[in-house]
Order: C-alpha cells, then structure tokens, then sequence
C-alpha cells in the first residue's frame, strides 16, 4: 500500500456517497436508453441545474455515465446494475447501504462503548426500515446470482423438503423451487420481514410449495422435519453462544442424512481475512446486540458439538464474497423428537 491508496481509503466515502445520492435522485432510470443534456435531465427530476451537471460530471468520472458533446448516456454497467427494473438492477442495496450513513458516522462512539448505535431490532420496529432492508437482500442476492450459484453448488435432487431460516424475502427458496421440481420449501422468519416474503412467493407463484412458519429462532420452537436447512447471512447476526445453540436446535430437525448449509463471510483462522469479512464484522459492532463474522473453526465447531459430520467448505466464485460450510447428519441418527 502507498500513499495513493491510503488517499483512497480515507476518503472512499465520496463515491460512495456519489452513486448513492445518483440512485436517490433517480438519474439513472430519468436518462433510460437515451443521450440527454443536463438541463434536460435537472428539468425532469426538478433539480437545480448547474449542480445537476456537477453530478453528472461526476458519475462520468466513475465511469457510470458517458459523457459526449455535453449530453450524457448509460453505460452498460449502469445499464444493467443500475437503472430500475434491469434484471441485476442493484438500487435496492445502494439505498440500504446509504440508510447506514448514520450508523457509519458513529464508528468511533461503537468502539468505545462496544455497542450498537442503532436498535439491533434486525428492522423489525419501523416498517420503512424493514421494506428497505428486505429490498436489498433481493436486490443483491438478484444482481450477483447467488441463488443460481447455489444450486449448483449442492446436490438437491434428493432434497424433497428445505427449511430456510431467515429467508428475508425468499430468494433462494423461490428460485430453487422454480429450478427444481421436487422441492418444498418452508421459511422461519421474523413477522414484520415475513409479511413482506409473503408478497415474494405470491407474485412467484409458488404460494402452494412455499410455507411461512412465523418467529424467533433465538426462542420459538421449529416445527417440521427436513431434508436440507439453509441459513444464509444468520450467523454473523448473532453471539458464538446463540449460534452454538442454534446449530444444535436446527440439527434435531434433520432427516437422517440430511445437511446443514451455512452460506456467509468465513473468515481463516487470522480473523482478518477475506477482507470483507473482517469489515463487514464492524458494520454488526454498529447494529446488532453481539454479532460478527465467524472462522470456519468456529462453525466447524458448532457443527460438530451439534453431531453432524462430513463438514466442508466450499468458497463461491466471484462476484460473490462469501463461502458455504455444508455439514451432514449421520444416515442412521433419528430424530430424538
């Protein structure tokens, strides 16, 4: 690292806080497929107009617009992640992560008192925060192709019933369920995210094969019996001790051979790398009660004390940053229940 790149990281906030402003206001979807001035572009979204060609002069510089004759137009990347309505449109997650500004801004006050600088509610209190936290789950997962990458990356022709467990707003299970046939899926979530996941698996169409099973999993009991469990971005949400309990807990609902998947930032046993895990602990200092991402020693760990076997990890290809950690119940174990 050099001094540029030390400029970079100390003031990275400046783009981000260009495209998430760009995203705001809407300039993306007023621009559509056509190459427009900027007072065109001021007129319609009612913005002042030599600040709206600053923004635009800056978008450029980022690479997101072009820039020809003083008139701008879409690039293919903003074409595609940014302009609503594109199949990998991203706006639901850039507006999720400008809502964190604040929290950001209070980084400080978190390290020194080791607590959370906004209610660790998992955006179950306001309605406004829920609709946009739910959004950019489905955004992002959408715009990368996590839930594609997934099913290839397990074996779910003998899956028959999965239990997804804070499925948000079911991404995984709705796009599993269309891939395959012979799968049913059951969702455990939080009321006020499962109000929303209802609307998702409506308008999928798959209201038949998808149940909604209402609660808390740190304190309701888990009805049912499965095939394969996924908790997909959980555990970095909660405390070693509330994971170790859940392992177990999730564990006495497998079938007999069933499997466990765990898909989230692992990190190696320097608890510094990847890198994203490591930053992305911080964002859980400043949100939650007592979470942040968790060594693949760890969820080993959970894993075995829970009795499962056959563990491994399998670490996703790009543009994903996450890894899964799959673990196995034993064919012949039964369930105690």
């Amino acid at each position: 690292m050099d001094y540029s790149d030390l400029m970079k990281l100390a003031g990275g906030h400046v783009e981000a806080r260009i495209v998430q402003a760009a995203v705001e206001l809407e300039i993306f979807e007023t621009m559509g497929s056509h190459a427009l001035e900027a007072a065109s572009i001021a007129g319609s979204l009612d913005l002042e107009p030599r600040a709206t060609e600053l923004m635009l002069n800056a978008l450029t510089a980022l690479g997101l617009l072009r820039k020809r004759e003083n008139r701008f137009s879409l690039t293919d990347l903003s074409a595609r992640y940014l302009k609503r309505g594109a199949p990998g449109y991203l706006g639901g997650m850039i507006r999720f992560e400008a809502s964190l500004w604040h929290c950001w801004a209070s980084l400080t006050e978190a390290i020194r008192s080791g607590r959370p600088v906004r209610p660790a509610d998992m955006y179950q209190e306001n309605p406004t925060e829920t609709a946009i936290f739910i959004d950019a789950m489905d955004s992002l997962v959408k715009a990368r192709g996590d839930a594609e990458i997934m099913a290839d990356a397990f074996d779910w022709d003998n899956a028959h019933e999965l239990l997804d467990v804070g499925s948000g707003p079911a991404t995984y299970p709705i796009s599993l369920c269309q891939r395959f046939s012979n799968l049913r899926a059951t969702i455990f979530d939080l009321p006020a995210t499962l109000a929303l996941t209802e609307c998702y698996v409506r308008e999928a169409g798959l209201s038949s094969r998808i149940r909604l099973i209402s609660g808390d999993y740190r304190v309701d009991e888990i009805p049912g019996s499965y095939d394969v469990i996924f908790l997909s971005n959980i555990i970095h949400g909660e405390s070693f001790e509330v994971n170790q309990r859940l392992m177990v807990d999730l564990s006495s609902l497998l079938k007999p051979g069933g499997s466990i998947i765990v898909k989230d930032h692992i990190l190696d046993s320097t608890r510094a790398n990847p890198p994203v895990g490591a930053l992305f602990s911080l964002l859980m200092l400043l949100t939650t009660a007592a979470g942040r991402c968790y060594a693949a020693d760890e969820v080993t760990a959970w894993m075995l004390a829970a009795g499962l076997m056959h563990i491994r990890q399998i670490d996703l290809p790009a543009p994903l940053n996450s890894s899964l950690i799959i673990a196995s119940k034993e064919a012949g174990v039964k369930n105690s229940c």
